[in-house]
């Protein structure tokens, strides 16, 4: 999987505006492929300026075409590709110490009930508006300008974001997971792993998405879940594996990378040892 986060901040191939973890970047799809995995590991905005992208969670498909706006949690997506018109946006990433701080900061916000994130997913829809649509505009105007930007300036930009989201009523999907961000580490590590769990990620990368050591990431799982994250992870795939060959049409080589597997053979021999069945034979049944 890339990591969009990183290959834009290394790059340059996009105008973009930096400060400390904070980037604001005009992005230019160049990728050849209909369908690929990406994942950051910061949090990004993606206002769409042109053409069609769909970003597909664990359980949704979210399509954003010219005009909309996409909240996309640091985590992986798998992506989809419409080659009609060339795909443009304006990403805004904001790390989660950042969100933190903000929060933190203006205390007032927190002040309200703590929501039950368990049925949020991973990617929300941003309701457009005309102070939004004034936003990227300015952005836009900066992105462009051949004068160097204040990096305190730049900060409150982002920091106008926020607030503007956070204290509209429209936006309390928003509000409620910007809050979340500042609960327990233990609670963040259930978040990343639910909303995650069916991509194919390195330890390392978990582990990076809940601000932990490899080491501790492992130590703290496996007090929580009373089992190794290798272990959770793949019967957590199988499970979703299962539900999807029963419930949809999908060919199983898609099945299988869509659960996390990238190798189809090596997804039918573990499926096989779970269940006793290959994918095959299981479809083949539940049809009769």
């Amino acid at each position: 999987m890339i990591n969009l986060y990183s290959f834009i901040k290394q790059s340059d191939s996009f105008r973009k505006l930096e400060v400390n973890d904070l980037l604001f970047v005009e992005y230019t799809c160049m990728q050849e492929e209909t369908k690929f995995g990406i994942w950051s590991d910061s949090n990004y905005f993606a206002f769409i300026t042109s053409g069609k992208k769909m970003w597909k969670s664990i359980y949704h498909d979210y399509i954003a075409g010219q005009g909309d706006i996409l909240f996309i949690k640091k985590g992986a997506n798998l992506t989809h590709q419409f080659f009609e018109d060339e795909f443009c946006a304006i990403f805004f990433f904001l790390p989660d110490d950042f969100i933190r701080s903000f929060i933190q900061k203006n205390s007032f916000l927190s002040e309200s009930k703590q929501k039950d994130l368990s049925s949020q997913d991973a990617v929300l829809r941003v309701n457009q508006d005309t102070i939004l649509q004034g936003y990227e505009n300015s952005i836009i105007t900066y992105l462009q300008s051949s004068q160097d930007i204040n990096e305190q300036l730049l900060t409150l930009k982002f920091e106008e974001l926020l607030l503007h989201l956070c204290t509209d009523n429209k936006h309390s999907k928003l509000k409620d997971y910007f809050i979340s961000l500042c609960q327990s580490r233990i609670y963040h590590m259930t978040r990343v792993m639910e909303e995650n769990f069916a991509y194919h990620l390195k330890l390392e990368d978990y582990a990076r998405l809940c601000h932990m050591s490899l080491s501790t990431f492992k130590k703290n799982f496996k007090d929580h879940y009373k089992t190794t994250p290798a272990v959770w992870l793949k019967n957590r795939k199988l499970d979703l594996a299962m539900h999807r060959l029963l419930n949809s049409d999908l060919p199983i080589h898609q099945l299988s990378f869509e659960c996390g597997f990238e190798d189809p053979s090596h997804f039918s021999r573990v499926f096989k040892l779970k269940y006793g069945k290959t994918p095959l034979q299981c479809r083949l049944d539940s049809s009769e």
